[in-house]
């Protein structure tokens, strides 16, 4: 698989875990009392993210995914940091997973129509 194919995907796959363990929260809140690494599961997915759109920049021209993707990442990276401070970033947070989804989709199908290699 090509490379800029790899990173999408990655990108893609990571932000949906995210998903995920953002959805699962409230239920290990309410079943736990001691979970204090899930939180910092939270910063995986940053570095997985990080890295993701990182590759994703080295291996495209285009523009507008670009910024989907890091303005999205730069939303998801304040709002874990800042969670336990502001819980409505929790909520900001799939907004912004879900940006990343939608700019490594949208940067995955510009690449394939282009044949970027």
């Amino acid at each position: 698989m090509k490379t800029y194919l790899k990173s999408d995907w990655l990108g893609i796959a990571s932000a949906s875990l995210c998903v995920v363990h953002c959805l699962f929260t409230p239920f290990l809140i309410f079943l736990a009392t001691n979970f204090s690494w899930w939180h910092d599961v939270s910063y995986l997915f940053l570095l997985i993210s990080f890295f993701a759109a990182y590759e994703a920049s080295k291996h495209t021209d285009n523009k507008k995914a670009l910024g989907i993707i890091w303005s999205s990442f730069a939303l998801l990276s304040v709002c874990v940091i800042f969670e336990d401070d502001y819980r409505i970033l929790h909520e900001i947070s799939y907004l912004a997973s879900l940006g990343l989804i939608i700019g490594h989709i949208y940067n995955l199908r510009y690449c394939k129509k282009c044949n970027h290699e």
